[in-house]
């Protein structure tokens, strides 16, 4: 009786004493094999870290190339494009990679059998109390070191998840605002096309005017001192009103931006 009495004060005391350790971050007190645990996931999670991190810097620098840096005046080029592509794919491995990490945390924390088959110097030390099978109470007291070493690492992992997603949102916005971009320096093109068509068609009439009088046929003009000034007059006035009336129809049609210098003179 005496001896049951004192070994379960020496596994409650020895219960309180690891609990201790693991609230007072004193690493050095707990078992081997728990050390071993923490130092294998530490290693892990900081290189998983790492990785994403560098995944991430190279990624919002190519976002801000896009983005046309501080001035925004540069044009992304499709070679900025495909990079960002590229790690687009990256992007989509290493959250493949973390998310394998953290299945694997879950599969593990899942099972209470095998977190309290974490502690072999428990398992050395008190062999009796890990017979087959097993008590839940036992199980639940001997998981709660490796559980709590297991769920800091899994919480690391899961921020790193949340990180990802939030860079995936941030690839998918620089996406868009490229697309925006790449439609106002396409509806610019079409609205100079437009104007330098109207120039074009007003000069084309103004052409085959001068062709008409320029042929050699008498057309009883030939005398008039003022008739190639009021040709060239009429032919330019004719052209001006011509314009304009083009204008006010695209305008009308609703073709014709609200602010053309706007279109003219605003930066992408």
């Amino acid at each position: 009786g005496d001896y049951d009495t004192f070994l379960s004060t020496s596994q409650d005391y020895d219960l309180d004493n690891e609990w201790d350790d693991i609230e007072g971050m004193n690493w050095i007190e707990m078992p081997f094999e728990l050390q071993s645990v923490d130092a294998v996931l530490s290693s892990v999670v900081k290189m998983l870290i790492d990785d994403s991190s560098n995944l991430r810097l190279r990624i919002l620098t190519v976002m801000e190339q896009l983005r046309g840096g501080e001035s925004g005046l540069a044009t992304p080029g499709d070679h900025t494009q495909d990079k960002l592509r590229l790690l687009k794919d990256e992007v989509k491995e290493m959250e493949a990679r973390v998310q394998g990490f953290v299945r694997a945390m879950n599969q593990i924390l899942d099972d209470e059998e095998d977190m309290a088959l974490m502690n072999l110097s428990r398992i050395v030390a008190f062999p009796e109390r890990f017979i087959q099978p097993v008590p839940e109470e036992v199980l639940n007291e001997e998981s709660d070191e490796p559980e709590l070493i297991l769920e800091a690492y899994l919480q690391q992992s899961l921020s790193e998840v949340n990180a990802l997603e939030l860079l995936k949102g941030q690839i998918l916005n620089t996406e868009e605002l490229v697309s925006l971009q790449m439609d106002t320096i396409r509806n610019r093109l079409l609205f100079i096309n437009t104007f330098v068509s109207m120039v074009s068609l007003c000069v084309a009439i103004a052409s085959m005017i001068g062709s008409v009088f320029g042929m050699n046929l008498i057309n009883h003009l030939e005398d008039d001192e003022q008739a190639f000034a009021k040709v060239v007059i009429g032919t330019m006035v004719g052209m001006f009103f011509f314009m304009i009336f083009i204008t006010v129809l695209i305008s009308r049609a609703g073709l014709m931006p609200k602010n053309p210098r706007k279109v003219w003179y605003s930066r992408i």
